[in-house]
């Protein structure tokens, strides 16, 4: 079971190095709405992650991906990963800061899929500069579900 997760993250990896010109500058941590995000911004890459919840037997992890493409694009997307195959989801939404200090939806994006292991999404951005963005993801797999979100991004 291990292999198989192991394999979908690593094949998210290689979607997201093929497909958005991924920087190898990763931060991999999570969230939360406490956090000083003026602190942040050192990375071009973020990885948030949504671990296994107890009471599910469907629904092993989740990631949320942001990464900064060039100084008016971002690559953007998530996966989940089941532990047996079911249907697997995820949406991957991305958020600006506003002015006052809550989150707005830019954009999001569902993928699902049928009798699998796996979802995953991924996409590129042109957003404006002078915000903050991040990715923030819901995960389902079978009757379980997560949430993931990465830091957030100065664009």
């Amino acid at each position: 079971m291990k292999k198989i997760l192991l394999t979908s993250v690593l094949a998210l990896v290689m979607c997201v190095t093929g497909i958005l010109s991924f920087n190898f500058n990763v931060k991999a941590e999570t969230v939360s709405e406490d956090i000083d995000i003026s602190s942040l911004m050192t990375e071009d890459a973020l990885i948030g992650y949504s671990q296994n919840q107890t009471w599910g037997v469907y629904y092993s992890d989740g990631y949320s991906i942001i990464n900064k493409i060039s100084s008016t694009t971002i690559g953007a997307g998530g996966v989940t990963n089941a532990a047996v195959k079911c249907e697997v989801r995820v949406t991957a939404i991305l958020e600006r800061k506003t002015s006052t200090g809550s989150w707005a939806r830019v954009t999001s994006w569902t993928q699902t899929n049928s009798n699998a292991f796996s979802a995953m999404i991924s996409k590129s951005v042109t957003v404006a500069n002078g915000y903050y963005y991040r990715v923030r993801s819901s995960h389902y797999a079978g009757s379980d579900s997560g949430t993931s979100c990465t830091n957030a991004l100065w664009m």
